[in-house]
This record gives C-alpha cells, structure tokens and sequence, in this order.
C-alpha cells in the first residue's frame, strides 16, 4: 500500500474498520505526540503520559473493526486523553506531593484535602462554562483545546488573526474561571487552573 501520509482522518478509521494495520501505524505517527504532549502537561510524568497514550491507541487496535468516531479524530484523541489523565489523577490525588506537583505550588502545602474530590463534576462545571460562551469564541476556544491545535493553525483555520485567537482563548477562559467561581472548592479550583493551562 503507498504512503497514507495524505489520506484524511475520516478515511484512516475506514481502513482501520478494514484491519489496515499500516492506517493505524499512520494515526500513531500523526498524534502521538501531540497527545503524550498534552498528557504529560497534566500528569507531570513523562512514563504515565506515555502509558495513557498507549492505552488510546490499544483500545482503538482491539476495537478497530466496530469504531466509530462522531467527532473529528483530533478532538477524540485529545479527549480520550485528557480523560485518562483525569482518572490518573483521581487515583493519585491523595499520594505525597502530587497535588503540589500538578497545580505547580497553586495550592498551599497546608491546604486539607477532601476525602473525595469529584474530578467527574470538575469537568461538568467546566462543560457549563464552555456552553456559555459566544459561538465564535467556543470555536476558537475548543480547536485550542480539544484539538490542541496552536494559535497560527486556529487562525488559518478560521482565516482570523493570529492576535484574535489569543485574545478569543484568553476571553473564554476568563469567562469560564468566573462561571466557577465559589461553584469549586480551592483544591479543585487549583486542579481546574492547572488543567485549563
């Protein structure tokens, strides 16, 4: 088979459906680094962002013939990703240190952690914050992070100014902090800082 280099997303996961092993060695290659990026952002540990990663990609490999992506892939990698991490981070939150190793010192080291800290409901709230934004601005706001596509790619995306799309990004997450506001408790307040980074 040629080189998929140029084949679209959508027509990958078609040859992944058909067991093309050389389609999924070509969506390894096109997001693992961008996605280990981005897990290793929100773990701070290179070793587990590179075993999250390796889970996506093993279970889209086990589920290759009956899956079905809604969304785009980006946007369902960095997804999945972030979901792991999530779930990493509800697993280790109580451990020594770790709560001061993700929020890098936002949280004071005498601060008592709750028994149970819901990062499910985190993200709800966060999901509330972003349905309110304006329709341009969550555009711009969701190719940043669900995409974690840069600045210059967003801004020739939507043919906008590469100024436009900080300002819209910093805008929404200024609104989405505000929408939180007295909603999360400090802990879950530095999480939330941290994962909006």
């Amino acid at each position: 088979m040629p080189s998929l280099s140029h084949v679209p997303d959508h027509e990958l996961i078609l040859l992944i459906n058909q067991e093309e092993e050389q389609a999924f060695t070509e969506i390894y290659n096109r997001y693992w680094e961008k996605m280990a990026s981005y897990a290793v952002r929100l773990t701070k540990s290179e070793e587990e962002a590179a075993d999250i990663v390796q889970e996506i990609f093993v279970s889209i490999w086990n589920r290759r013939i009956t899956l079905v992506i809604k969304s785009t892939l980006g946007a369902y990698l960095i997804r999945s990703t972030r979901n792991l991490c999530l779930r990493y981070i509800e697993r280790n939150i109580h451990t020594d240190n770790f709560l001061d190793k993700i929020t890098e010192q936002a949280v004071d080291n005498s601060l008592n952690i709750e028994e149970s800290i819901s990062l499910k409901e985190l993200q709800e709230n966060i999901d509330l914050g972003i349905a309110k934004l304006p329709k341009k601005m969550r555009e711009v706001y969701l190719l940043s992070r669900d995409e974690q596509l840069s600045y210059r790619e967003i801004a020739e995306k939507l043919n906008i100014a590469e100024g436009t799309v900080k300002k819209q990004v910093s805008n929404a997450l200024k609104i989405i902090a505000d929408s939180l506001n007295g909603k999360l408790s400090a802990t879950m307040m530095a999480i939330f800082l941290h994962l909006l980074k």
